[in-house]
């Protein structure tokens, strides 16, 4: 592929995977590519907006990996795990007659004030570099893409998934994780303008049968938004044909609260870049 200017780039979700962005991002920067639009969801937004903000992306690497970053999520157990704890917590607000989603989320504060932190308490609209953050809303089903006021509150948005985090209060709309509805947004950032689309996909093959009626239930929504990934990026080669770069860093064995293995999915990241630079 001829390198051309206008590159943007699609962040996708997939939890502790999506830290091979920061991989991605760096080995691009090395190599002298800047690119010019960012679009991500869910952690492919808390790694866009990073750089969007202008953050120094070894330096923050090194900083993330001095920190617990588990504990900073608050998802120290398996997910399936937490589900439950969280749908009885629910229960218990019920009966106390108070809405779930208006109660407070130890969890959704302690992100926010690291993300607040990450985009240097900067709003989209001071951006050099535009970026656009994907969520959904929780009650209509309809994607968002969150480009206005504060980056960490549409970033914290685009990371809120259910179950774990409460949805995020924006515009009188109840936004969380943008993976629902478009967790690989080619589009969003074609629309903002790129010409050339560097698409990174960190999730992982669906694996065997789920063993509990919850794994049962997650491998449901799995299988519904993977379709609407394959459809959306289907319909966006046929717009871009070979300025549309999908890359798959080699991250399937990284489960998806393992924030433990920053290195290992950074790493993943560099090397599926570096392969992949005298393509672009």
């Amino acid at each position: 592929m001829k390198r051309m200017t206008r590159l943007g780039v699609a962040l996708g979700g997939g939890g502790a995977r999506g830290l091979a962005h920061l991989g991605v991002l760096i080995e691009l920067l090395d190599a002298g590519i800047h690119p010019e639009f960012v679009a991500g969801t869910s952690m492919g937004a808390i790694v866009g907006a990073a750089y969007a903000v202008g953050q120094d992306l070894p330096k923050l690497l090194r900083v993330l990996e001095h920190l617990e970053l588990s504990e900073l999520f608050g998802v120290g157990e398996p997910f399936e795990a937490m589900l439950g704890r969280t749908a009885v917590e629910s229960l218990r607000g019920r009966l106390r007659r108070r809405a779930w989603h208006d109660e407070h989320s130890p969890r959704l504060g302690r992100m926010a004030q690291f993300l607040k932190l990450i985009t240097k308490g900067m709003w989209f609209e001071d951006l050099e570099i535009p970026f656009v953050a994907v969520a959904a809303d929780y009650v209509t089903g309809e994607e968002v893409r969150v480009n206005e006021g504060p980056v960490y509150h549409g970033v914290a948005a685009s990371a809120a998934l259910p179950g774990l985090v409460n949805p995020v209060r924006w515009r009188k709309r109840y936004l969380v994780d943008g993976g629902l509805v478009n967790n690989l947004p080619v589009d969003v950032v074609e629309g903002m303008g790129a010409r050339t689309v560097l698409a990174v996909d960190v999730r992982a093959p669906l694996g065997p049968l789920p063993a509990t009626l919850v794994g049962a239930t997650l491998r449901f929504l799995e299988i519904a938004t993977r379709e609407v990934e394959r459809v959306r990026v289907e319909r966006a080669r046929e717009r871009l044909g070979n300025r549309l770069l999908v890359i798959h860093p080699d991250v399937d064995e990284i489960g998806v609260l393992d924030f433990d293995r920053l290195e290992e999915a950074v790493a993943a990241g560099r090397e599926c870049a570096r392969s992949t630079l005298a393509r672009l």
